[in-house]
C-alpha cells in the first residue's frame, strides 16, 4: 500500500507539537536568512562594497516590480515581497543539497505562504481604503460581482 503524498514522517516531538522535515528545513532557512541579514546590515556605508550594491540592486529590482505590477510605492511591501522572494527562493535552492527536502515541495508550506499573502491583502487593503473602502471594492463594477470577487480575492492568493 503506497502512502498519501500529503503525509509526513515526524523526526521528533517536542511535547505535543510534532516537527517534520519540512517544518526543520524552514526554521534551518529562517536561521540561515536571519543570520546573513544581520552581518551584512552592520556593514552599510554611503560608500557600498560589493555586497552592499548586489543588495542594494536586489532590492531595487524588487522596488520596481512592485511599482510595475502594483503601480504603487513599494515602501508598504517591500518587506514582505522581498522576505517572501528570499525564503522561496533560498527553500528552492535547497533541493540542490543531497538530502534536503526544500519546504517548498510540500503542500503545507504553500498553503502557510498563501495564507500570509491573503492576509496581508486584506490588511493593505483596509489600511489604504478604510474597511467600508474595502468592503465596497467587492462591489465593483456591480453588486452582482460580489460572490465572484470574493472567490477571485481567495482563489488569487492560492494560484500564486
Amino acid at each position: 500500500m503506497t502512502e498519501s503524498p500529503l503525509t509526513v514522517s515526524p523526526l521528533l516531538w517536542v511535547g505535543p507539537v510534532v516537527i517534520t522535515e519540512p517544518v526543520l528545513a524552514t526554521w534551518a532557512i529562517m536561521a540561515v536568512v536571519t543570520i546573513i541579514s544581520l552581518v551584512v546590515s552592520r556593514r552599510l556605508s554611503l560608500a557600498p562594497g560589493r555586497m552592499q550594491t548586489a543588495l542594494e540592486l536586489l532590492v531595487d529590482t524588487i522596488d520596481q516590480q512592485i511599482r510595475d505590477t502594483m503601480q504603487a510605492e513599494p515602501g508598504p511591501y517591500r518587506s514582505l515581497i522581498g522576505t517572501l522572494f528570499v525564503f522561496v527562493l533560498i527553500a528552492n535552492w535547497c533541493a540542490l543539497v543531497p538530502g534536503v527536502t526544500p519546504p517548498t515541495a510540500r503542500l503545507e508550506t504553500d498553503a502557510a505562504l498563501a495564507l500570509v499573502v491573503l492576509s496581508a491583502a486584506v490588511f493593505h487593503g483596509i489600511r489604504s481604503r478604510g474597511l467600508a473602502g474595502y468592503l465596497a471594492s467587492f462591489a465593483e463594477p456591480s453588486w452582482v460581482m460580489i460572490p465572484l470577487n470574493v472567490v477571485e480575492q481567495i482563489t488569487r492568493t492560492f494560484s500564486l
